[in-house]
């Protein structure tokens, strides 16, 4: 068959975006002709990987200065007439994009249409023809939807062959007020493939949460939660990964409630597997849930999750006490005592994480694919058996006139964009795995960033910021990058500090980055107080004998301070009060050259990203604590 679904944004990062990607994957593994028709464009590329078989397509691009940007279309900015104004994208859709969605589908020639949001439900209901399969997908719940969407979605969801629901207990609240006469309402969950990287072991202190920033998600409740954690296990640390609105309030929260040290604002991170596995375990605080893929995804990684029993599906996913913990919504206390159960005892946690692998892999894409593949043969015969019905020769028939269809834009490359995968070792070694769109022996180069060197792979790479391409200059995407053994590496005794970090570069493609040095001052933990902000740290390669902290401000100005040794090669030392200006931080020994400070023994690529530090006010003066780009540290003091 052939199955069309559509989607608003298939270029951004998103549930409905995964989902969609993960099913449509899995169809066209199956052997089915498989098309996305993403409603807007804002990015050549999609950030989400598709099989590369799926078909990717847009109707119009966002970007004014993009040459597909069609700024001279009559209709463009004027109203459309039959997109559902309650609905949440609503703003997104004028009658330049309505005119292209009826001219596509009244000529499209696909078997089955899926449409992944509910403005595009009334499209499909009103523009479809009936030879096609129409099905709806909704990936909220009907109480999220919004009262006046509420009402108008039955008189759409009427016209359709099939309704998918992602949990039992919406398909359920939808049966209950539906009055449906001949469409076939149904639930199936969201499918997660089999991560492309092993499974957690278990040994990182970490708990990982991941999704967007938003007032939903209630990442306020799962850092307040943590902080109950911190007390008795500080060698724990939270991890969230995404973005929104709320990026800024949880940064304030973090260093309102001192957790600066032990919670890291991650960024946004795909393909999010690698991070699900580097942790132990995961948490997921939402006031709402309509399915749940960050639970199935943690637990398809070998993670435990502790979730809110947020309506509808972490109930569904999770079995209480056994893959995972259900705590009531809105409880940071709850939040906290149930992440405690789960680090404090670790047979527990090792005990929850084996049963999370295995019972996730009821959510496996081929089964998924299978039952829409039931569901679309069920939906086909009962149109034909309508069609054969005495009375069908009576019901009223349109005739379109000619139609023409309109110009999309795509297909969008996906996974025949040369892509790499790389798996860090602690030692510095590197391995770099060519994917699929890579012709064997297609040689591939690391050029560094801001100069004209260029290293084969495989050969030693000097200090600096690289990028991965082929030899003949094509720009290699970053596939999945695991860095877990990066977590806690420190080097041995007498070794150079050596760190080969790949991470992913704001445009997708594969960067690295080198730290070597034979001597080195890695910063830790960082306080602030009315004397001003203490740093711990340890010395490598270097001893503390007769050393001091240098620290170089603005027009050459030099203080230095004294360093308290703590234990071994640790130690901790102040910075007081400054003259204004930017001041980096140096580590003098009694002979050499001055080491600068820096944070570059473990897996976060961006710590001025990830780490929220709070000031100091001295007097006068504001200390500021910060990493640079290239995660050395610095103090910028202002009046």
């Amino acid at each position: 068959m052939k199955v069309l679904f559509l989607i608003n944004n298939g270029f951004g990062i998103g549930g409905t975006i995964t989902t969609t990607f993960n099913l449509a994957s899995a169809l066209a593994a199956r052997g089915h002709e498989v098309e996305v028709l993403s409603t807007l464009r804002h990015r050549d590329i999609p950030q989400l990987p598709v099989h590369p078989n799926v078909k990717l397509m847009a109707l119009v691009d966002t970007r004014p200065a993009h040459p597909d940007y069609d700024a001279e279309d009559p209709l463009r900015g004027q109203p459309a007439e039959f997109y559902p104004k309650a609905d949440y994208r609503s703003a997104d859709y004028d009658k330049m994009i309505e005119d292209r969605y009826e001219r596509f589908l009244k000529t499209s020639d696909a078997d089955v249409v899926i449409a992944t949001r509910a403005g595009l439900i009334a499209y499909v209901a009103r523009f479809a023809p009936d030879r096609m399969i129409r099905i709806g997908q909704e990936h909220l719940t009907r109480r999220q939807q919004r009262k006046a969407m509420r009402e108008e979605l039955p008189i759409h969801i009427n016209r359709l062959d099939g309704f998918v629901t992602i949990t039992k207990r919406d398909a359920k609240d939808y049966r209950k007020h539906l009055n449906l006469k001949h469409t076939k309402l149904l639930f199936i969950p969201n499918s997660v493939p089999v991560p492309t990287v092993p499974p957690s072991d278990g040994r990182a202190k970490i708990v990982v949460a991941a999704g967007r920033l938003v007032e939903g998600k209630r990442y306020d409740v799962l850092i307040r939660g943590f902080a109950k954690v911190v007390p008795e296990h500080p060698d724990w640390q939270l991890r969230i990964y995404g973005l929104g609105k709320l990026n800024d309030e949880l940064r304030r929260l973090v260093l309102e409630l001192g957790l600066h040290n032990h919670v890291l604002m991650m960024g946004p991170y795909t393909p999010i597997e690698t991070e699900w596995a580097k942790g132990s375990v995961a948490a997921v605080p939402s006031d709402r849930e309509p399915f749940g893929m960050t639970l199935v995804e943690a637990m398809r990684c070998g993670v435990p999750v502790v979730s809110t029993n947020a309506p509808y599906g972490p109930a569904e996913i999770l079995a209480d006490d056994v893959d995972g913990i259900l705590t009531p919504v809105g409880d940071p206390d709850a939040m906290g005592d149930a992440l405690l159960r789960v680090v404090s005892d670790d047979e527990k946690r090792r005990a929850m994480a084996e049963a999370a692998l295995k019972n996730s892999e009821r959510y496996d894409p081929d089964p998924i694919a299978e039952r829409y593949e039931q569901l679309f043969a069920e939906l086909a015969e009962r149109k034909a058996r309508r069609r054969a019905r005495w009375w069908s020769r009576f019901l009223p028939r349109r005739t379109p006139g000619p139609v023409t269809p309109p110009v999309l834009l795509g297909p969008a490359p996906t996974l025949t964009v040369p892509t790499a995968t790389c798996v860090a070792a602690p030692g510095g070694e590197l391995e770099v795995r060519p994917g699929p769109a890579v012709p064997e022996g297609t040689a591939l180069v690391w050029r560094r960033i801001g100069g004209p060197a260029e290293i084969p792979v495989g050969e030693r790479v000097s200090q600096g910021i690289w990028q991965l391409f082929t030899a003949d200059g094509v720009e290699v995407q970053a596939g999945a990058l695991d860095t877990r053994a990066l977590i806690d590496h420190r080097p041995e005794p007498g070794q150079e500090v050596l760190v080969r970090l790949p991470y992913r570069l704001p445009d997708g493609g594969l960067g690295l980055r080198v730290w070597r040095r034979p001597v080195h001052a890695e910063v830790g933990d960082v306080r602030v107080d009315a004397d001003g902000v203490h740093v711990d740290a340890e010395a490598f390669g270097v001893s503390l004998d007769g050393a001091a902290l240098k620290l170089l401000g603005p027009e050459g100005k030099v203080v230095e301070r004294p360093l308290e040794p703590t234990s071994g090669t640790a130690f901790r030392t102040t910075v007081p009060a400054l003259d204004p200006g930017v001041w980096g931080l140096w580590l003098r020994p009694a002979d050499g050259d001055p080491i600068r400070f820096g944070r570059f023994l473990d897996d976060v690529a961006r710590k001025n990203v990830a780490y929220v530090l709070p000031a100091a006010t001295l007097g006068e003066v504001k200390v500021q604590p910060y990493y640079e780009q290239n995660n050395e540290f610095s103090v910028r003091v202002t009046a």
